[in-house]
C-alpha cells in the first residue's frame, strides 16, 4: 500500500506496544494547530494505555472512566463512555454529555454510541465516511442515531492516499468490544465496521 500515514507520538508507550504485538507510533509535527494536535496525540496515547482493560461481571467497566463526569453510570454498555473518558482526560472540554439534559430523551447522551453522530452534526463536526477526513483522536462511530445496534470507538492512527488528503484505512482503540479494550489491525475505510453488520458512518472531530 503506498500513501502516507499519521500517528500520534508515544514515546515510552512503545515498549508497552511492542509487548502487544503493535508498531510504535512516530511523532507527526507541523499537522494543523499545535495545540489541538497535542491533544489528538493525548487522546491517542490515553486509549493505548488502557489497551486490554476487561469490565466485571455485569459490564461493570473500569470505574476510572467514569470520574471525569460525576453521575455516569455504572453498569452500563460503556463504549461511549471510554470515548468520553479519553476526550475529556486529554483536555477536550466540549463533548457529548453523558447524562441527557431535562426533559430530554435519554437517547440524548454519550451513553448512546450514535448519540456521537447526532451530537457532531449539531456541532458542525461531523465528517460522514464518505468523505474520508479523518485524524487521530476522532471518534469512529458505527450505525446511525437512534439505533440501538451500535458502536464508537477512537481512531488512533490514520493512513492517506498519496496525496495526504484523502483517508485509506485507519487503526482504531474501542471500550467495550468483547468486554475489554481493543486495539484492532489497521483496516480500509471501505467497509469499516464493528461486527459483520455493523458499518461505520462517519466519525467526529474533539475540535
Amino acid at each position: 500500500m503506498g500513501g502516507r500515514t499519521r500517528r500520534a507520538a508515544l514515546g515510552a508507550l512503545a515498549v508497552a506496544l511492542v509487548l502487544l504485538g503493535a508498531a510504535p507510533a512516530q511523532a507527526q509535527p507541523g499537522v494543523g494547530d499545535q495545540a489541538q494536535w497535542r491533544i489528538r496525540q493525548d487522546i491517542v496515547d490515553h486509549a493505548l494505555r488502557e489497551v486490554g482493560q476487561r469490565e466485571g461481571k455485569g459490564n461493570f467497566y473500569p470505574e476510572k472512566y467514569r470520574d471525569v463526569e460525576p453521575g455516569v453510570l455504572r453498569p452500563a454498555e460503556w463504549c461511549g463512555v471510554f470515548v468520553n473518558w479519553a476526550w475529556a482526560t486529554a483536555g477536550v472540554v466540549d463533548k457529548p454529555s453523558m447524562r441527557p439534559a431535562p426533559g430530554a430523551s435519554v437517547l440524548e447522551q454519550g451513553h448512546w454510541a450514535t448519540y456521537w453522530q447526532k451530537w457532531g452534526k449539531t456541532t458542525g463536526r461531523w465528517k460522514d465516511i464518505s468523505e474520508r477526513d479523518v485524524e487521530p483522536g476522532d471518534a469512529v462511530v458505527y450505525g446511525n442515531f437512534p439505533d440501538f445496534h451500535a458502536h464508537v470507538g477512537l481512531v488512533v492512527e490514520v493512513k492517506y492516499d498519496r496525496t495526504g488528503r484523502k483517508a485509506t484505512h485507519v487503526r482504531t482503540v474501542e471500550g467495550n468490544f468483547g468486554d475489554r479494550v481493543v486495539y484492532s489491525k489497521l483496516r480500509s475505510i471501505e467497509g469499516l465496521n464493528a461486527g459483520k453488520y455493523l458499518k461505520a458512518t462517519g466519525f467526529v472531530s474533539p475540535f
